[in-house]
C-alpha cells in the first residue's frame, strides 16, 4: 500500500474487458493508485487530453487499434509516461515486439493483482523528479 503522505500515481488502464478493468479499478485503488479506465485508444486519447497519467496499463487486443500501435503513439507524444503492457499475447515473439515498441514492462494474464501493484510501484518509484541544475543564490 502506498503512503497516505505521497501523492496518488495516476494510472490509466486501457482494457476492453469491462469486468477486468472493474476488478482492476478496485484494487489498484485501494492499493493507493489514481485509476481510470479507457476500453479503446480512442477512449484513452479523450482521457489523456483531460488529464495526463504517470503510467499507462495497456492491453494488446483491443478494438479498432492495436496495441502495439499505441504503445509507439505513446512514445512518441508523451515519453515521459510509463507503459505496462498486459496482455494475453504470450509468445516470446509477442513480448519482444512490446519491450521494442517501447513498453517498460510486459505482463501476461491472467496476472496476480498484487504483482501488478508492485510492478506499478517500482514504475512509479522510478519516476522521480530529476534534482534541479545549478541554482544561484543571493547572499
Amino acid at each position: 500500500m502506498m503512503s497516505s503522505t505521497q501523492a496518488k500515481p495516476a494510472v490509466l488502464l486501457v482494457e476492453d474487458n469491462y469486468r477486468l478493468s472493474e476488478e482492476l479499478k478496485l484494487y489498484l485503488s485501494e492499493e493507493g493508485f489514481d485509476v481510470r479506465c479507457a476500453d479503446c485508444g480512442e477512449a484513452m486519447d479523450q482521457a489523456l487530453k483531460k488529464r495526463t497519467a504517470d503510467v499507462l496499463i495497456l492491453d494488446l487486443n483491443l478494438p479498432e487499434e492495436d496495441g502495439i500501435s499505441i504503445v509507439k503513439r505513446i512514445r512518441t507524444s508523451l515519453p515521459a509516461v510509463r507503459i505496462l503492457i498486459l496482455t494475453a499475447r504470450t509468445m516470446s515473439s509477442d513480448k519482444v515486439m512490446g519491450y521494442e515498441s517501447g513498453a517498460d514492462v510486459y505482463m501476461t494474464k491472467p496476472a496476480r493483482p498484487a504483482e501488478l501493484a508492485a510492478a506499478l510501484r517500482n514504475l512509479y518509484g522510478r519516476m522521480a523528479p530529476t534534482p534541479a541544475q545549478d541554482r544561484w543564490v543571493l547572499n
